[in-house]
């Protein structure tokens, strides 16, 4: 061998040792050591914690399994930044958000006590207003849920957490529009023959068009009380984002926007300064429904 040749391994060690670090690559690994140290402060081991281009998914998983989640995670992550109309260099937040699944109750009580500082009062929570922006699932699931399943309970976080970026983080958004976007966007990143956006599509229809002993679902209901509500949710937003008028949905995300009191508006106002007539949106969402809630290509 030529000593041309044996350089050669040499010379591209010290490129790598010279190559520069992005700012993106050590604004990531900050937050990873920060997820990292989160996990140690609130006493949770044997959690995995894998990346993608805008993901850090921490899970009691195997790698093989966190990667599959967070792959799917990342798909939501698409879907939903297309439907909010991110302009191509705008960024939702500074790096990457941090996802922590945490299906055991006792570390995700642990966790929102001793790293959030907040009392436990539901399943998730989303802080997206630091450097190190990040949410939290706290899903009970079977011990038997697939990587699906999972990746079902974490993508409507992270399409959450966009939109509510998108509003701007001090606009406390209704859990209403937030989470029925964020299921809306995990649905559609599955595809229109997926079996999860199949499934979904057949008891969307039942509770708004009615059926099953149940009657059509007004608009208003997607606050409402109705046990199937969080479905009806799912279909408005879905319909809001996703269905003909997606263009318009800025729009509907701006509404949502305190007020010059700094008060959140009614949904009514929401509708009214999206410039929605509730009646003409009902019928043109029910439409779509009764359609099979096509997106149209380009959208």
């Amino acid at each position: 061998m030529s000593p041309f040749r044996r350089a050669l391994p040499v010379a591209g060690f010290l490129l790598a040792l010279a190559a520069p670090v992005s700012p993106a690559d050590e604004v990531s690994d900050k937050q990873r050591k920060v997820a990292e140290a989160n996990l140690k402060k609130a006493d949770i081991a044997k959690m995995v914690t894998v990346e993608t281009d805008n993901l850090i998914v921490c899970a009691p998983l195997t790698e093989t399994r966190a990667k599959t989640v967070a792959e799917t995670a990342q798909k939501t992550f698409k879907v939903a930044r297309k439907a909010l109309q991110y302009d191509e260099k705008e960024e939702p937040w500074k790096g990457k958000l941090t996802v922590y699944y945490l299906p055991e109750r006792q570390n995700f009580t642990q966790f929102m006590r001793l790293v959030v500082g907040l009392r436990v009062e539901t399943t998730s929570h989303v802080a997206i207003r630091g450097d190190e922006p990040y949410v939290v699932s706290g899903a009970e699931i079977s011990a038997k849920a697939t990587d699906a399943d999972i990746a079902a309970e974490l993508g409507p976080l992270v399409g959450g957490a966009l939109l509510s970026s998108k509003a701007g983080p001090a606009n406390p958004i209704p859990g209403w529009v937030r989470n029925g976007f964020g299921r809306a966007a995990s649905v559609r990143a599955d595809g229109p023959n997926g079996k999860r956006f199949a499934g979904y599509k057949a008891q969307a229809r039942i509770a708004v068009l009615g059926g099953a002993g149940k009657p059509p679902a007004p608009v208003a209901e997607a606050w409402g009380d109705r046990p199937d509500a969080d479905l009806i949710a799912t279909s408005l937003m879905d319909y809001l984002a996703f269905g003909p008028e997606g263009k318009n949905f800025p729009k509907f995300v701006s509404a949502l926007r305190l007020n010059e009191n700094g008060e959140p508006p009614t949904a009514a106002m929401v509708f009214e300064n999206a410039m929605l007539k509730q009646n003409t949106l009902d019928a043109a969402w029910k439409k779509w429904v009764q359609g099979g809630m096509v997106v149209k290509s380009g959208q």
